[in-house]
C-alpha cells in the first residue's frame, strides 16, 4: 500500500517537473526571441526594413494572417505598418477598446467581427477569426500591435502574453526608426538648406555681376547724353541729347527696382537714421513729377503741413524712393484732373509718424485688382503693362521700404474715379539747434586739379575725361591697379578716381595698398573716390572698408561727380595752388 503511494507521488513529482521543465523551457524561447529580435535590429537603418524584421520576428514566435501596426492620428487611429500594404491607411475611430488597450493591458479575441471599431473602421474589414491586441508607444503616442487569424479563439492568453512582451520590440523598433527619419529629415533639411545658401549666394553674384555689365554700357549712355546737352546745340538736337538722357535714366530706374527688390528678399536692404529736413527732401521728388503733370496737362497740388516740417532722423533717400513710387503711379495712370500730395505728421512720445498721402483722378482699379497690385511683378493686368511699362516692383518696394521704416502703405479706389495711396512712416524729430542743415549753394568748380584716373574701360576712360575737362583738372591715366600703384606718389594728386573691377589688380587692392603707402611715410590721405559700376550696398561697404572716401555709382552724373569732388577737396587739406584754384 504504501509502495502505491510512493509510486503515485513520484508520478505527480515527475509531471509537476515536466511542466516546471516546459514553462523554463517556454521562457528560454522568448527569452531567445526577445534577444534574437533585438540583435536582428541592431545596425540596420531602413525603417521598413526594421518594421519587417519585427514581423519576422512574430511569425517565429505566433501564427497569424494579418498584423498591423496601428498608431494616434488626431482623435483616432490609423494603419502605419502591416504585413499586407493593402491595410497601410486605414482608419479607426478613437476611444472604446482600441483607446483602452492602447492605454492599458494587452487583449485576446476569439472573433475579431466582436471588436465595435471593426464596423467603423475605413479601408480594411475584420479577419473572422481571432487577434491580438497589445498596446505599443508608437512615435505619434500610445497605439497598438494588432494580430489577426482565420481561424476563430486561435490565441490563449499565453499567447497574447508573448506577443505583450515582444510588443516592446515593436515600439523600440518604431522608436528607432523615428528617430532615423528625423535624422534622414535633419539631414536633408540641412542639404536644402546648404542649397539655398549657394543658390542665394550665386543670384547675389549675378545680380552683382549684372549690375555691373548693365552700368557700364549704360554709363556710355547716359554720361555722355548729359555732357552732349552742356554743350551748344540747336534746339533740336538739344531735346533729342535730352531724351537719350531720359531714357538712360529710365533704364537706370528700371535697373535699380530689380536690384532692391532682390536686396530685400534676401535681407539686405538696410535703412539709415541720419538728420533731414523732411521739407527740402521732399520737395526735389515733388517739382519732378509736377513738371510731368504739368506736360500731361494735368493740375499738380502739394500741401505739406507745419508739424511735416523741421529735421526728422531717418532714411531720406528711401523716404523719397517711396514717395516717387507713388507719385510716378499717380502721374503715370491719369489722363485728366489732377494729382495730390499731402504730407503730415503726428508727435508721439518717442518718434513722429509721418504720413505721405497720394490722390489722383486717374482710371482707378477694383478691389481684387487692388490686392494683387503690392505683389511682385504685378500692374494689375497684362493691358496696363503694355500700355504703361514697368517693372511692376514699384509698390512691392515701396510696401517693404515703408514697413522696414516702421509704416504702411494702405489704398482705397473707385474705377473710373481716381485712387488714394497712403503710405506712413516713423522718423524720430530732431530737436537739436546745432543739427542745422544749410544750403551753401553751388561749391565753385576746382581748377588745375591733379587726378589719377584708374579704369580700365577705354569708354569710360573718356567719358570721366570729359567730366574733367569741365573743370579744368589735369589727368593722369592708369588702366589697371597696378598702374596707378606705379603712378602714385604721396603728394603728386589731389584726388584719386578709382574704378574697382580691374585686370591685373583690383581697385580695392589697389585703395589698400594706397593707404599702406601714406601710412608709411606718414602722408595726408588722399581723397579716393570708388568709381565703379558695382554699386551694391555691400559694394559700397568694400570700398569704404578698403579705404575710398566716397563711392560714386556708374552711370555717372557728370554734376554729381563734380559736387563729390569739390565736397571732398573742401574737406582734405589739399597743397594751396589747388585750393587757391578753385
Amino acid at each position: 500500500m504504501m509502495f502505491d503511494l510512493d509510486k503515485e507521488q513520484l508520478r505527480e513529482a515527475l509531471a509537476s517537473a515536466k511542466q516546471i521543465e516546459a514553462s523554463l523551457r517556454e521562457r528560454l524561447r522568448e527569452q531567445d526571441l526577445v534577444l534574437g529580435g533585438i540583435e536582428a535590429l541592431q545596425g540596420e537603418e531602413d525603417p521598413s526594413l526594421l518594421q519587417a524584421r519585427v514581423f519576422d520576428l512574430l511569425s517565429r514566435s505566433v501564427a497569424f494572417n494579418l498584423a498591423l501596426v496601428v498608431e494616434p492620428e488626431g482623435e483616432g487611429f490609423a494603419c502605419t505598418a502591416a504585413t499586407d500594404p493593402m491595410a497601410v491607411g486605414a482608419r479607426w475611430p478613437g476611444g472604446g477598446f482600441f483607446s483602452r488597450v492602447a492605454h492599458g493591458r494587452a487583449a485576446v479575441v476569439a472573433d475579431n467581427r466582436r471588436v465595435p471599431e471593426w464596423g467603423l473602421c475605413e479601408g480594411l474589414s475584420p479577419l473572422p477569426g481571432g487577434g491580438i491586441y497589445a498596446p505599443i508607444l508608437g512615435a505619434s503616442g500610445p497605439g497598438l500591435l494588432v494580430l489577426c487569424s482565420h481561424r476563430a479563439g486561435a490565441y490563449s492568453a499565453r499567447d497574447g502574453a508573448l506577443v505583450s512582451r515582444l510588443s516592446l520590440l515593436v515600439s523600440q523598433t518604431l522608436a528607432s526608426a523615428q528617430r532615423r527619419r528625423l535624422a534622414e529629415a535633419a539631414r536633408a533639411a540641412d542639404i536644402a538648406r546648404q542649397a539655398a545658401v549657394e543658390a542665394s549666394e550665386a543670384k547675389s553674384r549675378f545680380l552683382a555681376n549684372m549690375s555691373h555689365e548693365i552700368r557700364t554700357p549704360l554709363n556710355g549712355v547716359t554720361a555722355v547724353a548729359d555732357l552732349l546737352a552742356m554743350t551748344d546745340l540747336a534746339p533740336r538736337q538739344q531735346e533729342m541729347a535730352q531724351l537719350i538722357a531720359q531714357s538712360g535714366r529710365m533704364l537706370e530706374r528700371l535697373l535699380n527696382d530689380v536690384l532692391d527688390f532682390a536686396k530685400i528678399e534676401a535681407g539686405q536692404l538696410d535703412v539709415e537714421r541720419t538728420p533731414f529736413d523732411l521739407g527740402p527732401a521732399l520737395q526735389a521728388m515733388i517739382d519732378l513729377f509736377a513738371a510731368k503733370a504739368d506736360a500731361k496737362g494735368l493740375a499738380f497740388r502739394a500741401h505739406i503741413a507745419p508739424a511735416a516740417t523741421g529735421l526728422f532722423e531717418g532714411d531720406s533717400l528711401r523716404v523719397r524712393q517711396v514717395l516717387g513710387n507713388l507719385l510716378s503711379n499717380a502721374v503715370k495712370f491719369t489722363e485728366a484732373g489732377e494729382v495730390v500730395l499731402d504730407v503730415s505728421a503726428e508727435d508721439g512720445p518717442a518718434d513722429s509718424l509721418i504720413t505721405l498721402r497720394v490722390t489722383d483722378t486717374g482710371c482707378g482699379f477694383t478691389p481684387e485688382r487692388g490686392a494683387r497690385l503690392f505683389d511682385r511683378f504685378e500692374q494689375g493686368d497684362d493691358s496696363i503693362t503694355r500700355q504703361f511699362g514697368g517693372t511692376g516692383l514699384g509698390l512691392a518696394i515701396s510696401r517693404s521700404l515703408a514697413e522696414m521704416m516702421g509704416g504702411a502703405i494702405s489704398w482705397r479706389s473707385t474705377p473710373g474715379q481716381g485712387s488714394t495711396f497712403e503710405a506712413t512712416f516713423r522718423a524720430r524729430r530732431v530737436q537739436d539747434a546745432a543739427l542745422t542743415i544749410t544750403d551753401a549753394g553751388a561749391p565753385p568748380h576746382p581748377h588745375d586739379l591733379r587726378v589719377l584716373v584708374v579704369e580700365d574701360n577705354p569708354n569710360n576712360r573718356r567719358i570721366v575725361a570729359m567730366v574733367l575737362d569741365l573743370v579744368q583738372a589735369q589727368a593722369t591715366y592708369a588702366e589697371n591697379g597696378q598702374e596707378a600703384l606705379d603712378a602714385f606718389a604721396p603728394g603728386r594728386f589731389d584726388i584719386v578716381l578709382m574704378d574697382l573691377q580691374m585686370p591685373v589688380l583690383d581697385g580695392l587692392s589697389a585703395t589698400r595698398r594706397i593707404r599702406e603707402l601714406e601710412r608709411a611715410v606718414i602722408a595726408t590721405p588722399v581723397p579716393i573716390i570708388a568709381l565703379s559700376a558695382n554699386a551694391m550696398t555691400h559694394h559700397v561697404a568694400e570700398a569704404l572698408a578698403a579705404g575710398a572716401t566716397a563711392h560714386v555709382a556708374k552711370p555717372i552724373l557728370p554734376g554729381r561727380l563734380i559736387e563729390t569732388m569739390v565736397g571732398l577737396i573742401q574737406d582734405s587739406p589739399l597743397p594751396a595752388t589747388a585750393k587757391a584754384s578753385g
